[in-house]
């Protein structure tokens, strides 16, 4: 594969740090230093300023798979390889080429277009009549020129050559960078001399956030794909739990099957986490891809999912107590406030379920899964898109109009917060008739204390019940799930009222990527939700909690709209 950038730093800035543009592409592209190779630069024509430079990736193999040659294309043409700017300044992308991906040259400002009947070349203007021959004196001259010329360059390659081969190997890196700092004649003619040459590494290869497995590592990490190593399994494929040589553990998420959405997810998902950093999110720690296998490596999480400890293997442990659900749903929404708010561009996870809040030894929980992820440009109201997701999570405007939000992810949010407050599952075909789906059964119960009680999960110690703090949760889940997306709140907001709910809330720091609502104040009193600790109480003359009006806060509707 064939790439041309114009880096905006001189050429003489450029060439005494080659071996570190390599390590940059690499790290940028997931592939090792000895794949990049520079095969040339000089003064770009349009700036004499900035370098034109000409890097061929090579494969391990034969070629690329279309997979990794549409990933490593993508990263280009969207500026996501990063390269430091403090050396190297910004880049542009002149053309990507790779035989079998779609043409990527841009076009040429002031290129000519079809010439007419009534025009020449260059634009020249030619009247009819007798026009001045050109002498055989001048010809003579310029074809004279044109041979010397042709003939000067033959013999420059010729030396160049021949004194490549009389070079001691002891003495060769550095006469190499001497030649390059003074002159520029291994960037002007490496093209020309040898097609697969590079300029020598002496600088070690940089630490890389995402590394890349080969298939036999992994094989050997989770022995062969062993059937007793599965943690877990979806539409997707299966995650293997693995140990990989340097002693850490990982899950190691195997993609199945050939249908067209698989290297699409892959992509889609190795985008999104290879730039987003949170505590609150899974980390990817490496890929792979060789063949048709496609392996996403992430940290191990190694307690479960909400799913498995509600409704799954995971029950055998005993039932969560309420406090333990409150710390899980805090955790959750700041992972999402991080995605909605903070990170650049924004993200609407698009498949938040409770089998995708995955949960350490200590109950903190990781967002997971982002091959539904889709990005959200500031000041775009909604994106379009084919209705994905799972069946019960699913925001009701974006079911039937497609329109995805961010306020739909906020939905499915209000789904598994009902879902850890009562501990039943989203949609449950073994319950009564009309109360299979669990937004539509919960609505009614939120409006009084006996609706309360009987939304509470019956598993959850009783010693951990407090009506008070589950009433607060309670109004914080009715309106997530509101039928108008307009009235539910933004995931920061969440993250605030949990704080005041979760005796642990405040725990954390709200600076950085750790914060708590992502971009929200972080003091309670600034809280939207805040009125110094009596968010939502219960009163003697009513059995609905009553919830204070901030002036620019969505309002906080108990039961049915008003």
């Amino acid at each position: 594969m064939q790439i041309q950038l114009d880096l905006s730093v001189a050429p003489y800035q450029l060439f005494p740090r080659v071996d570190e543009l390599e390590i940059e592409i690499a790290a940028g592209t997931f592939l090792k230093q000895s794949q990049v190779r520079i095969m040339g630069a000089g003064g770009s024509i349009q700036d004499p300023d900035k370098t034109t430079v000409t890097i061929d990736l090579v494969p391990l193999g034969q070629k690329f798979d279309r997979t990794s040659a549409l990933l490593i294309s993508n990263r280009f043409l969207r500026k996501k390889v990063p390269i430091k700017s403090s050396i190297f300044g910004d880049y542009d992308v002149t053309y990507v080429h790779y035989p079998g991906l779609p043409s990527s040259v841009p076009n040429i400002p002031g290129s000519l277009g079809p010439i007419s009947s009534n025009e020449y070349p260059f634009g020249a203007n030619v009247h009819n009549g007798s026009h001045p021959k050109i002498s055989s004196k001048i010809i003579a001259i310029i074809a004279l020129s044109a041979v010397v010329l042709v003939l000067m360059c033959f013999g420059i390659c010729i030396i160049c050559k021949y004194k490549g081969r009389q070079k001691p190997h002891g003495t060769g890196h550095a006469s190499n960078s001497s030649n390059t700092r003074k002159t520029g004649m291994r960037s002007s003619f490496s093209s020309m001399t040898s097609s697969t040459a590079s300029f020598p590494s002496t600088i070690a290869t940089c630490p890389r956030t995402v590394k890349t497995f080969s298939i036999s590592e992994l094989e050997k990490a989770t022995d062969k794909f062993s059937f007793n190593r599965i943690i877990g399994e979806g539409g997707y494929g299966r995650v293997y739990r693995g140990i990989v040589e340097d002693g850490v553990e990982v899950a190691v998420k195997l993609l199945t099957g050939k249908h067209q959405n698989r290297d699409r997810e892959f992509i889609a998902e190795v985008e999104m986490l290879s730039r987003l950093h949170h505590r609150n999110l899974v980390k990817l720690v490496g890929i792979c891809v060789e063949r048709s296998t496609r392996c996403l490596v992430f940290e191990l999480v190694p307690n479960g999912s909400v799913e498995s400890h509600l409704h799954g293997p995971d029950k055998i442990y005993g039932p969560l107590d309420f406090d333990t659900r409150m710390k899980i749903a805090l955790g959750a929404a700041r992972g999402l406030a991080y995605l909605h708010e903070d990170a650049n561009p924004h993200v609407i996870h698009r498949d938040f379920k409770a089998s995708n809040v995955l949960l350490e030894n200590d109950f903190t929980a990781k967002v997971a899964d982002f091959g539904l992820a889709k990005e959200a440009s500031e000041g775009i109201e909604h994106i379009s898109t084919q209705v994905m997701g799972t069946f019960g999570y699913v925001a009701p405007e974006y079911a039937m109009t497609g329109h995805l939000l961010v306020k739909s992810d906020v939905y499915s949010y209000g789904v598994v917060l009902l879902e850890l407050l009562s501990g039943r599952k989203p949609v449950d075909m073994t319950q009564p008739p009309g109360s299979e789906n669990l937004v539509t059964w919960a609505r009614p119960l939120l409006t009084n204390r006996e609706g309360l009680q009987l939304l509470a999960d019956p598993s959850l110690p009783a010693a951990s019940r407090d009506l008070e703090k589950l009433g607060k949760a309670a109004a914080i889940a009715s309106m997530c799930v509101h039928v108008e997306a307009a009235q539910r709140p933004f995931m920061g907001e969440v993250v605030q009222a949990l704080k005041l709910i979760y005796s642990g809330g405040n725990e954390e720091t709200c600076s950085g990527s750790l914060g708590g609502g992502g971009g929200t104040p972080t003091e309670e009193e600034e809280s939207p939700w805040n009125d110094g600790g009596r968010s939502c109480s219960w009163n003697d003359d009513s059995d609905a909690p009553s919830w204070p009006r901030v002036p620019g806060a969505p309002r906080v509707g108990y039961g049915s709209d008003p």
